[in-house]
């Protein structure tokens, strides 16, 4: 007889009195009416996002029972916790789930399976859910297949280049087949023409794997479009005055991917806006050259203008506006720091994260990025209790650290208590423990003060979560080690250890920035080349120097960076459950 595991065991006296039972899939007999209409109007619940009420009515009526509608009760349950962003829930639910009998059944192991995998898609655990997809290939019935296909290609295409590095580690060929693919489209050297004839040449070696039978939709809309890439190309950019520095970045990664392309290279035509009275006349001048695709302009106030007049060549923006329109021909692609915070966001709802508060310094730069957290926290149900900027001096960082931990309030309670009785009180104050991370806005000379000032007041498993601008510079050689570990940042592929992308460049050694510059430069030139097969395929991923470029209903492209910090002085990859408590307790 099969021997029990520890989650069977707890259930055991709930299911039955046996140490196995046999799972009937038609059983039906222990499903009452009043049973079953819990369940459906759970689901109902479920369907209309009323997630909580459909999570206590299954808590209530449904997994208390030993029926056989237990199973799809827990599942439901899970995925009711993951919209709730409860992740820890969640994966708690499908565990009671495959604890039951019932799970033992091959259809049921592949149901919960694939539940498990879009909750962790939900979550943007893409790695895993690689795994999990590839786990379903293998078990999944013929005629099941392609839609787990499908997810799996999206899945692969989110993968940073880490996470690549890392499943190429397994060694399991059809895996690598479909890594070996999305490779190609990763390819930034390759014309679109040769990843076509580079992905046949592959079709014709692996004639039996998945993706050669049944090609990702990536590569079929490449192949219909025919002429894709552009034979001429406008980059409209203040070459002069203020911004001459940031668009010289621009354009010097621009030309990085432009000589990295092997053949097939279009005209480009450089017309500096400084040299007109408005923007209206630069795009002009830029129009009577007839390219294909137009990059620029750059300042905010110019992409404002242009998204007013009738685009008839498209524009890929270098800026994004508060509220952007989605005017024909015009797309926008930048550096905002608003994809960098909702990764942030999501790096943190990995474990349930979802307790955050802001502390910044008063430069205006941080106070609008703090402003833009608030605004994501609000969208993305994330509890904001508590927000505090501060003055840059010993003083104002011990104050701001005080009141974000509640340290004050013990050290006001303390005084309080003395004045009653007259005594002196002994005590130590406690940071508070419903906060699960802090988002810091700063530079990391900035950073570097407060990490120690939290673990001062018993702080210490609080990470700290930032924008690539606290990575502004390399620590200081004087730097302590343990004062910036434990604080995460997001960063562009291109500036992450090991990736050569730019080597070509010389490296600004006192300042990062420059350096995204280039990389926006350098993608700038990639999505000139495949902005068609976005909009013909809006579920396009492309992996670059900026991260995992998508675009949104607005014709935004969007960007996933990398996640990574410091240890021991070295800038390293950073994974979630490093950083994050786990929680035991399952919350509801």
């Amino acid at each position: 007889m099969e021997q029990q595991t520890a989650a069977q065991k707890a259930n055991a006296g709930q299911e039955n009195s046996l140490p196995a039972s046999i799972y009937h899939p038609r059983k039906t007999s222990d499903v009452s009416e009043s049973l079953a209409k819990s369940f459906s109007s759970a689901r109902m619940f479920y369907e209309q996002g009323e997630y909580q009420q459909a999570l206590d009515l299954l808590e209530n009526d449904v997994l208390t029972t030993t029926s056989s509608l237990r199973f799809a009760g827990y599942l439901l349950a899970a995925q009711a916790a993951s919209q709730l962003d409860n992740s820890t829930a969640a994966m708690n639910y499908l565990v009671q789930a495959d604890a039951l009998a019932a799970a033992r059944h091959p259809d049921n192991q592949n149901t919960l399976k694939e539940t498990k995998a879009s909750i962790l898609e939900y979550f943007g655990n893409w790695l895993d859910v690689v795994n999990l997809r590839m786990d379903l290939t293998f078990n999944l019935p013929l005629n099941e297949g392609e839609d787990n296909q499908a997810k799996l290609w999206l899945a692969i295409q989110n993968l940073t280049k880490n996470e690549v590095d890392e499943l190429y580690q397994q060694q399991t060929p059809l895996l690598n087949g479909w890594l070996t693919i999305s490779g190609i489209l990763r390819n930034q050297s390759l014309s679109i023409e040769q990843q076509l004839k580079v992905f046949d040449n592959w079709k014709a070696e692996n004639p039996n794997h998945p993706a050669a039978l049944s090609p990702p939709q990536d590569f079929l809309i490449m192949a219909s479009v025919g002429q894709m890439a552009p034979e001429k190309i406008v980059l409209l950019l203040p070459m002069s005055g203020p911004l001459e520095r940031a668009s010289q970045a621009i354009v010097d990664g621009f030309f990085v991917s432009y000589y990295n392309q092997k053949e097939a290279k279009p005209k480009v035509v450089i017309i500096n806006v400084e040299d007109y009275s408005n923007i209206s006349d630069a795009l002009d001048a830029a129009n009577e050259i007839q390219p294909d695709v137009i990059i620029g302009p750059l300042q905010k106030n110019n992409v404002a203008q242009i998204s007013r007049l009738n685009l008839p060549i498209p524009v890929i923006a270098l800026n994004q506006l508060d509220i952007n329109r989605h005017p024909k021909n015009l797309f926008h692609f930048s550096l905002s720091p608003e994809d960098e915070i909702h990764e942030i966001i999501a790096f943190a709802k990995k474990e349930s994260a979802n307790k955050a508060a802001i502390l910044s310094i008063q430069d205006t730069w941080a106070l609008k990025q703090g402003d833009d957290f608030r605004a994501a926290a609000e969208k993305e149900n994330v509890d904001l209790i508590s927000n505090q900027t501060y003055a840059n001096t010993p003083k104002g960082r011990q104050e701001a650290i005080q009141k974000l931990l509640l340290i004050d309030e013990s050290f006001a309670r303390r005084r309080l208590i003395e004045r009653w009785t007259g005594t002196n009180v002994d005590s130590i104050a406690r940071s508070r423990e419903d906060l699960d991370y802090v988002y810091y806005v700063g530079k990391l000379n900035d950073a570097k003060q407060i990490r120690p000032l939290l673990d001062f007041y018993f702080a210490e498993k609080i990470p700290m979560l930032a924008s690539s601008t606290l990575n502004d510079s390399a620590p200081e050689k004087s730097t302590k080690p343990e004062d910036i570990e434990r604080i995460l940042f997001t960063e562009l592929p291109a500036l992450t250890p090991k990736n050569t992308a730019l080597s070509a460049l010389p490296k600004n050694q006192s300042s990062n920035i420059l350096r995204r510059l280039q990389a926006l430069g350098a993608d700038s030139y990639l999505l000139a080349n495949k902005y068609k097969l976005f909009a013909l395929l809006p579920s396009t991923k492309v992996s670059a120097n900026t991260g995992i470029i998508t675009i949104d209903e607005n014709g935004i492209f969007h960007k996933r960076p990398e996640i990574m910090t410091y240890r021991k002085g070295n800038l390293v990859y950073a994974n979630s459950q490093q950083f994050f408590e786990q929680k035991e307790s399952l919350e509801k």
